[in-house]
């Protein structure tokens, strides 16, 4: 917020600043147990503490998992109506981690997130507004084994996750042969990067595999798990993307929007911990959705002739994979 201030950005008419309102109970219980929001409350409630291993909560954290839920929920029935063509919700908690009941087996933590944020939004989407395509691209490093979880039987729900090898990184999930159970086989699609890559093979994997499914699966509505710890400053991850890449991958989201659900696109915000990296990238992207002009400087990386390799192989293996149900 404080890098969208320096720029003056609020003052441009293109641009709207609009205030989140709280989900509703009901609204939660579209993805999570409630059991498990009961027992995020009790503990915000009673000052704090670990909802598990690793996700702390303090005691407003209840309350801000809720206007986090809230505004995504907003971002969606403002595009629906036309009031605004595309919005970027800046929330935290992240939230492409929780599952139903919280943590996803595996791991035993929900990694920092609280309530699955985009999930509720594509099932508010599909339960009360009766749209039947909802598409998810998860650009955040880390695999989002809660979404995955909560739609790995649905078909009306399009699953793609680009994310830093599992074999390399927490969640440990998100491999090539997980497409999916039951109906939802083949609509959940992971493309497992090795650590190291760069934007030129994220965009890569985004023009082979990303636009292609999407295109085919012709969404009604298409929301970016929007994680930004891929940035080769990122203190958590090991890629090597930069802010120019990440404006280049949305630019490309865009144009299936475009294509595809006149433009219906709404960006969440998931991880991403280094702040000036995140700041800048953030804004970039927005104001890019907004059209309104931003200058963006940042160096790019170069990735090992041995990274490429692997990923050559592994973007045909996806699509080796894939074949029965879509087409490359």
């Amino acid at each position: 917020m404080n890098t969208f201030e320096k720029t003056g950005v609020f003052k441009d008419k293109r641009f709207q600043k609009i205030a989140p309102r709280k989900a509703t109970i009901q609204e939660v219980r579209l993805v999570h147990d409630s059991a498990y929001i009961k027992n995020v409350a009790s503990i915000c409630q009673s000052g704090g503490g670990h909802l598990d291993s690793d996700t702390f909560a303090c005691s407003k954290s209840y309350e801000v998992a809720l206007l986090a839920v809230g505004g995504v929920l907003k971002g969606c029935e403002l595009i629906l109506s036309k009031v605004i063509a595309d919005a970027f919700a800046l929330v935290r908690p992240p939230g492409h981690h929780a599952g139903p009941s919280g943590p996803t087996f595996p791991p035993s933590s929900t990694g920092f997130c609280i309530f699955n944020n985009v999930a509720i939004a594509a099932k508010y989407l599909i339960k009360r507004h009766n749209l039947d395509k909802v598409a998810i691209i998860d650009i955040d490093a880390h695999h989002g084994n809660g979404t995955q979880r909560i739609f790995n039987t649905a078909s009306n729900v399009l699953y793609i996750s680009l994310h830093q090898d599992g074999r390399t990184l927490y969640p440990g999930t998100g491999f090539l042969g997980d497409i999916g159970e039951g109906a939802g086989k083949g609509f959940k699609v992971n493309i497992p990067l090795p650590p190291s890559s760069n934007d030129e093979i994220y965009l890569k994997a985004v023009n082979e595999i990303v636009i292609p499914v999407t295109t085919q699966f012709k969404p009604e509505f298409i929301i970016v798990s929007a994680g930004f710890d891929a940035h080769y400053a990122d203190p958590i991850a090991n890629m090597a993307m930069s802010s120019l890449g990440y404006l280049q991958e949305f630019q490309m989201i865009m144009d299936i929007a475009s294509k595809v659900c006149d433009g219906r696109l709404l960006a969440v915000l998931e991880g991403g911990y280094n702040l000036e990296a995140l700041s800048k990238t953030v804004a970039a992207v927005t104001m890019e959705m907004a059209k309104v002009p931003f200058e963006l400087k940042d160096s790019q990386c170069r990735s090992p002739q041995q990274v490429k390799n692997e990923v050559d192989k592994t973007l045909h293996e996806v699509k080796n994979i894939l074949s029965n149900f879509w087409s490359f």
